[in-house]
């Protein structure tokens, strides 16, 4: 009789379109390797973001005060987006301890969070069945499971978008003001995280709000102009910090690659991101599903405007864009419920078919997997990482107030995985004046790895092994002592400094 029960009762949940079915799935899938370390993908953002962390922990909570391990010598304040995402990963550490497990952890919260909240998004444009499978497409495919697991803000950016879009459509249905307000300020919120959440949230709410003709009525102009004065404090402030340092991102001035808009002019970046997208985000499957949704509802319809935001964003911040999939991200809150209604519409007058449809799930779920374990997942295993190696060489035989001189390029990882601050450099600017400079201004070590300059770049250049084992082990007044600096068949190397 219980088994029966219980059997009617998950049969009812499933068939009464419940959204909690979905979390579930979605919860289980961003759990995997919750412990991992900041390892894999896009390690040099995580292990930023999880140092700012681990600083405002140890910086009394200076939330204007962000600080970095590329520091050298220097205290290590940073220009950098709204740090709200690191103060809160801190604020965890202060009550559990410091590990990683929390700071992925509270991306989960706000995965799963966005899940629900499409979910009510979706069911207020279309019906509670589109919902339901956009809501699924969401959950399982791999950049949305990655993305709301990994120690970055773009969980919580996530979240505030669609809780944004969510109480905008609210605010259509009901014009209750408080809605207005709750989604302008996920609004500016989102936008002090992340600067191109202004356009991919931004466009869908400005276009729908005129043809409800509401920008007059309720004076909603005046609230994108809050917005820009709020932003414009905390990047004037982020500004002078970066100035008073000489740290940053790289958000703005005419040192940064990231608005480099001649690429736009070269048809291989069009093709090669376009692969990227239909492979990463969609699994190929996805597609066809976007394509049958549009030619139904037009570009009358808020998904479709946002997606087309989001492109559009790309053509502002092309290089970026092309080459971080995370600035692709915000497209999968729009195209995940173009997916849904075009399944349905597929399922309904093609592969009417069970079988079919099974198979079409499952293989979608199958290929999300692979794509999960053979790009995400494996690359966070410490045995296939070599600057994990690296890290344990550096923490076993240096004292944790050393400031050491990592040979990574502009990769941070190496210096938050070993728990020391001091320099990036690399390995082609590595020279006898180098050396002695940042000696002088308190360097112990040098660090670096045989097989990796970046974490995710291979060193493959023999001369420059050869060019450093040069400098590492000619008797030189420089350096006291090194391990495996002299030969470049092992893995590591470490070389003390006088």
């Amino acid at each position: 009789m219980f088994y029966k029960k219980g059997h009617l009762y998950l049969s009812q949940i499933f068939t009464s379109f419940s959204v909690w079915p979905i979390v579930l799935i979605g919860l289980f899938l961003r759990i995997v390797n919750i412990n991992a370390p900041v390892l894999g993908v896009h390690s040099w953002r995580q292990a930023d973001t999880a140092s700012i962390a681990r600083n405002f922990l140890s910086n009394n909570f200076n939330f204007w005060q962000p600080q970095v391990n590329w520091s050298g010598s220097t205290n290590g304040f940073v220009e950098c987006e709204f740090p709200l995402y690191q103060y809160l990963v801190a604020h965890l550490y202060k009550i559990f301890g410091v590990n990683e497990v929390f700071a992925r952890g509270l991306s989960v919260v706000f995965g799963c969070l966005s899940i629900i909240f499409l979910f009510r998004l979706i069911r207020r444009v279309f019906d509670i069945q589109v919902a339901w499978w956009g809501s699924l497409f969401y959950s399982i495919l791999p950049v949305c499971v990655f993305y709301s697991r990994s120690i970055q803000p773009e969980s919580l950016m996530m979240f505030l978008g669609i809780f944004s879009l969510e109480r905008w459509m609210a605010f259509l249905d009901n014009n209750n003001k408080k809605n207005l307000f709750f989604s302008w300020l996920a609004f500016t919120i989102a936008v002090l995280i992340k600067v191109l959440p202004f356009f991919w949230i931004g466009i869908p709410i400005l276009i729908t709000g005129f043809q409800k003709s509401l920008i007059s009525k309720y004076r909603l102009y005046i609230y994108p102009f809050i917005t820009i004065l709020i932003c414009y404090i905390w990047y004037s402030h982020a500004y002078k910090l970066g100035q008073s340092t000489g740290l940053t991102f790289g958000l703005w001035g005419s040192d940064t690659d990231r608005y480099s808009w001649s690429v736009l002019f070269e048809f291989k970046y069009y093709i090669d991101l376009f692969i990227r997208i239909l492979l990463r985000n969609f699994l190929l499957l996805g597609f066809p599903l976007i394509v049958l949704s549009i030619k139904e509802v037009g570009f009358n319809n808020i998904f479709v405007m946002g997606v087309f935001s989001v492109l559009l964003t790309g053509f502002i911040s092309p290089v970026s864009y092309g080459i971080h999939e995370y600035y692709q991200l915000p497209m999968m809150i729009f195209s995940c419920p173009l997916m849904g209604l075009g399944f349905l519409r597929l399922k309904t007058s093609i592969l009417r078919n069970k079988f079919l449809i099974n198979l079409f799930i499952s293989l979608l779920f199958i290929l999300s997997l692979i794509i999960l374990k053979l790009d995400y997942w494996d690359l966070e295993n410490p045995l296939n990482q070599p600057v994990w190696n690296t890290a344990d060489l550096v923490k076993t035989n240096t004292n944790s107030s050393d400031l050491i001189i990592s040979v990574t390029g502009g990769d941070p990882t190496l210096l938050y995985l070993s728990e020391r601050k001091g320099w990036l450099i690399s390995p082609v600017n590595i020279n006898e004046k180098i050396i002695s400079e940042l000696r002088n201004e308190g360097a112990k070590y040098i660090a670096g790895s045989w097989e990796v300059i970046e974490s995710y770049n291979r060193f493959s250049d023999i001369t420059q092994k050869k060019d450093l084992t040069q400098i590492f082990c000619t008797s030189s007044i420089y350096f006291e002592s090194s391990k495996n600096a002299c030969n470049i068949q092992d893995k590591s190397y470490l070389v003390k400094l006088r």
